[in-house]
């Protein structure tokens, strides 16, 4: 199924564990595949990923193959600690 990258657009991103992560800020589009690369998330110091980041407003880029759903919100399967 085919969306628009505006139609995702602060969306709410939690892990499949439920927890927060951030909120959809963009998304990385590779050109030469033309495919959805990554979603860069903002709001990441509120979220399980504060401890990556040193400066609260950084935004991170995760990997669009860890993205499992989008609907109301963005689910995401993020790699063990």
């Amino acid at each position: 199924m085919a969306i628009k990258v505006s139609e995702i657009l602060n969306k709410k991103i939690y892990t499949t564990k439920g927890y927060y992560v951030g909120e959809v800020y963009d998304a990385m589009i590779d050109t030469e595949k033309a495919v959805v690369s990554g979603i860069v998330v903002s709001d990441v110091y509120r979220g399980c990923l504060k401890d990556k980041i040193d400066d609260p407003t950084k935004k991170v880029v995760i990997p669009y193959r860890v993205v499992e759903s989008i609907g109301n919100i963005v689910l995401v399967k993020l790699p063990s600690k």
